[in-house]
């Protein structure tokens, strides 16, 4: 038998690394769901850490009717709303009026939910922050990296929707003023051209 000498000094190709044989599609899906579950896991956090305030325990649901008169509104922590004149003229005497019985529960569940709203703000806003500088590591891999970049960009938009409404014109300036801040420092430490 003979042997060519020109198979023995050609090397056999050296495997593809793993990052070049994934098709493009399955790399985004990873960095995708990277950045889904690792929102989904802060949702889950915060709820733990600071649940959210339920409105049956400030405003408890009574099995009672309805109270028709002023004397049976404040025994069930009411307050008694007289009616206008004209619904006065039609309804029968003792009704001419209606008691709201949730006016008095329901200040205390607002001032509930506005703590709540800030504390979630800050834990989503701080869990975004840690997501981003550990994405911006070297850590090896390039899709993790992306997707707890975009996990830690996509907790801030999370956290800044969810509070909004409750943030003063200044606290809304200063978010977006301090994600614009941090975003443009990373983008020039870690992305230096």
């Amino acid at each position: 038998m003979v042997y060519s000498s020109h198979m023995e000094t050609n090397p056999a190709p050296a495997p593809a690394s793993p990052s070049s044989r994934s098709p493009k599609f399955v790399r985004w899906a990873v960095m995708l769901g990277i950045v889904i579950a690792l929102n989904v896991f802060f949702l889950v956090v915060r709820a733990l850490v600071f649940p959210s305030p339920q409105y049956e325990d400030f405003c408890p649901q009574s099995r009672l009717p309805s109270p028709t008169t002023e004397q049976a509104c404040a025994a069930q922590d009411g307050i008694w709303n007289p009616a206008a004149p004209e619904a006065i003229e039609a309804k029968t005497v003792g009704q001419a009026g209606y008691c709201d019985v949730t006016t008095k529960c329901q200040k205390p569940f607002d001032e509930a939910q506005k703590s709540y709203q800030l504390k979630a703000f800050v834990l989503t806003v701080a869990f975004g922050i840690v997501a981003l500088i550990i994405g911006v590591l070297p850590i090896g891999s390039s899709i993790v990296s992306t997707g707890l970049s975009y996990g830690g960009v996509l907790a801030f938009l999370i956290a800044s929707i969810q509070y909004w409404n409750e943030a003063g014109s200044y606290v809304r300036l200063g978010i977006s003023g301090l994600a614009l801040i941090a975003l443009i420092y990373i983008g020039i430490k870690r992305f230096r051209d």
